[in-house]
């Protein structure tokens, strides 16, 4: 997997925080609303880096008109957005046509602990967390139709009711695979 070229040059400067999400396309398209993407393209799964870190190195609320990744609702400032591509229509019972794989939640475990190593984030869940996890601290998380923010509750679509416990649980999981991956230097 091509992953080296996205990490060349990473800015100093300061990152707090990193957060986890999808794209809600398909596995090809990135978005300049994170930092990193997880993509499949040219049918290799590949780890780009879509916008400049240094633009959410500051306090975003000081001057919200400049350009910055604009990832998570209200947590932009000094934080890092990664999200993995796909998911398009997707639902807690129905993963659709973009589904998650397992090799791109690897790759994104594997950037959550080159990230952490190059920052000094500890991988700890006020630290790293999955858009669902900022979406329940913060009082938007769910399914209704305009605000969906469920973004890596689940890893795999499962006919129960989807209920806010299993974004922690699946944070769990991110932190735990990351923080082998960092004591292992991989």
């Amino acid at each position: 997997m091509e992953e080296e070229r996205a990490f060349d040059g990473l800015p100093d400067g300061r990152i707090d925080a990193i957060y986890l999400h999808w794209t809600g396309d398909d596995e090809e398209r990135v978005f300049d609303s994170y930092h990193f993407c997880v993509a499949r393209q040219h049918g290799r799964l590949r780890v780009v880096r879509t916008h400049d870190l240094r633009e959410n190195m500051r306090d975003i609320g000081e001057n919200p008109s400049a350009p910055y990744a604009a990832h998570t609702f209200g947590r932009n400032s000094y934080a890092v957005g990664l999200a993995i591509a796909g998911m398009r229509g997707a639902n807690p019972h129905d993963f659709g046509p973009y589904p998650l794989r397992d090799d791109a939640v690897d790759a994104l475990c594997r950037t959550i602990a080159r990230l952490a190593a190059r920052y000094a984030i500890p991988i700890e869940p006020d630290r790293v967390m999955t858009h669902a996890e900022a979406a329940l601290a913060d009082g938007y998380f769910g399914l209704d139709p305009i605000e969906q923010r469920w973004d890596l509750a689940r890893l795999q679509p499962d006919p129960r009711p989807l209920e806010a416990h299993e974004a922690r649980v699946i944070g769990d999981i991110l932190r735990h695979r990351a923080r082998q991956l960092l004591r292992h230097g991989r």
